[in-house]
């Protein structure tokens, strides 16, 4: 796609942000979309329309390549924001409590997403956590649910189970052995359970190990700020370009 084409008759192509990602502007209504060209052909349940599922307003095609007409979002997903570290575990609650629940409306609706993961889930500024790829992921054999227990465990910086986390834990660890399928009755009980223990008080357990991951490993495409990276890389620069500049000075005064 050209910066300046129009796609679909209305989409005006403003600037790619990363590749597969455009910015572009509805000519009609006059607000900012985000058009992507998946993988595959987009499927039905690209259309599913739910708080925790980013809405996508048009399908369609632009010579001979499908293309995604989004809303238009300002955020990072989830592992974008691991880079900084983990999560307290009501946080993951309550994150959890939501996905559960828009995994729930769409197994209601007869379709798996199939990629559950901290890279295809966007975190807005409200706190709100949208699931990123409905339609466009060819679902696996794994569930949803067991998919969201693993990435339950790596926001809470996947330590042992259940640990001192208590129901939260013994839930994850439930979810990690979740057998492949889809069953509605499940998934709404774990996002009633789980929105039940992001109201309560739930005891924190550290980490065994850091995360071993570096930046270029993660793929910043969340249409808002790209390239942005976590404010801890920035102070950490800050605090070594400092120390350098110490040694150096302490290094000139001792000669």
């Amino acid at each position: 796609m050209e910066i300046g084409s129009v796609i679909g008759g209305r989409y005006r192509i403003d600037a790619e942000r990363v590749p597969g990602i455009w910015i572009a502007e509805d000519t009609v209504s006059g607000r900012p979309v985000a058009v992507k060209t998946p993988t595959g052909v987009p499927g039905p349940a690209a259309r599913l329309r739910h708080p925790g599922i980013v809405e996508v307003h048009e399908v369609g095609e632009h010579d001979g390549t499908p293309f995604l007409v989004m809303e238009f979002l300002d955020g990072y997903t989830l592992g974008d924001h691991l880079l900084d570290g983990w999560y307290p575990a009501a946080t993951v609650a309550d994150f959890g409590a939501q996905l559960a629940e828009a995994l729930a409306f769409a197994h209601r609706a007869g379709t798996a997403h199939g990629g559950i993961e901290p890279d295809r889930l966007l975190l807005t500024g409200d706190g709100t956590v949208k699931i990123l790829g409905f339609g466009t992921v060819h679902p696996a054999p794994v569930s949803d649910l067991r998919a969201l227990g693993s990435t339950l465990h790596e926001l809470l910086g996947s330590p042992p189970l259940p640990g001192s986390l208590g129901e939260l834990g013994e839930l994850v660890l439930e979810l990690l052995d979740e057998p492949p399928g889809l069953s509605v009755e499940r998934t709404e009980a774990v996002a009633a359970r789980l929105r039940r223990l992001a109201g309560a008080p739930v005891a924190e357990e550290e980490p065994a190990a850091p995360p071993q991951r570096t930046v270029a490993e993660r793929q910043f495409w969340i249409y808002g700020q790209p390239g942005r990276r976590p404010l801890g890389w920035v102070l950490c620069a800050v605090i070594c370009a400092g120390l350098v500049a110490v040694v150096g000075y302490a290094v000139g005064v001792t000669v």
